[in-house]
């Protein structure tokens, strides 16, 4: 259900326009939801932003912002498009379901990576797998270069073993060959809960930190929230590994923590830096983030919530978040 908080309809969108440009990557049931809403009194007014940009990166950071109120719309979930703030600004959408309200602050990050291969990560699998029997409770990014030879890839292993086995987070080792070329690195990213490495993919050309880019866009979400309301940023981007740089920017960056007992089995104890926007009493008044990622062909948005620890979050809130935004962390 949508209402017009100005009271009125949205003008006719042009034939030509953005969507006519870009409109051939998107999922023909994403398209055709996206011209329905042309005459709506609030979405229209969406719909005449979209097809107004004149650039790519302009259309696809608004249709992130359509993804999602596609997204809630299917959960029947009321919205408001651009409602103003006390202070000049604007909060993307206000949305009301079940008796309870909040508002949404929805922000892209291109991250301009190459597209998830699953058949690449299976084929490597094989190879790096006894790095995953290393005793060692940390997450391990491995990059390597395309076109490696059986024995390179043995030489790149048997280097990242040698590496991870006394490496701390957030340690970095490039492997080269014979002649000194590079074929690959290693990254300690994280640790983790399990026992033993968890290895993930990185890009062949280096590691990519994208968590600077996911916490400029939570400062200038912030600069729209609506006072002494519940707010939610929401921020999206196309690759399945960015959820971590998420991560890393909402809570802070992995580190170990001499300054404290580690926990019992444990010989280290890790926490998180001062960077992480929701660190300490900063910025209080978020409470709720997600991240989604939606790819320009995709027919929906594969969402996660975290719900800021160590505060009083309203229950009601947090379960209808939690069925909007799927898991919680």
């Amino acid at each position: 259900m949508l209402r017009d908080h100005q009271g009125h309809r949205s003008p006719s969108v042009r034939a030509e326009d953005a969507l006519s440009r870009y409109g051939q990557d998107l999922d023909p049931a994403v398209l055709r939801d996206l011209k329905v809403w042309e005459h709506h009194p609030e979405l229209g007014r969406l719909i005449s932003n979209l097809q107004s940009h004149a650039n790519r990166k302009a259309f696809f950071d608004t249709l992130a912002e359509a993804m999602v109120a596609r997204h809630l719309l299917g959960r029947g979930c009321e919205l408001r498009f651009e409602l103003p703030t006390p202070a000049g600004r604007h909060s993307d959408f206000e949305v009301k379901r079940d008796g309870l309200t909040f508002y949404l602050h929805v922000k892209r990050v291109d991250t301009d990576r190459p597209p998830h291969n699953p058949a690449r990560l299976l084929t490597v699998s094989s190879k790096l797998r006894i790095l995953e029997k290393l005793p060692r409770p940390y997450v391990v990014q491995v990059r390597f270069h395309e076109g490696l030879s059986d024995e390179q890839m043995l030489r790149l292993v048997q280097q990242s073993e040698q590496f991870i086995t006394h490496a701390r987070v957030g340690d970095e080792m490039k492997s080269r060959d014979h002649d000194g070329r590079e074929m690959g690195g290693v990254r300690i990213v994280a640790p983790h809960e399990h026992q033993h490495v968890s290895v993930t993919i990185g890009l062949p050309s280096g590691f990519v930190d994208q968590a600077p880019r996911f916490r400029k866009l939570m400062h200038r979400a912030h600069q729209q929230f609506m006072p002494r309301q519940t707010n939610v940023i929401v921020i999206g981007s196309g690759h399945p590994d960015d959820g971590a740089d998420f991560d890393t920017a909402l809570q802070g960056t992995h580190v170990e923590r001499w300054d404290a007992y580690p926990p019992r089995g444990k010989r280290v104890a890790h926490g998180r830096a001062a960077d992480g926007f929701w660190h300490g009493h900063r910025f209080l008044d978020s409470r709720y983030a997600g991240w989604f990622q939606h790819g320009p062909g995709d027919y929906g948005i594969r969402s996660r919530l975290w719900l800021r620890k160590r505060v009083n979050l309203d229950d009601r809130m947090s379960r209808l978040l939690e069925e909007l935004f799927a898991g919680k962390d």
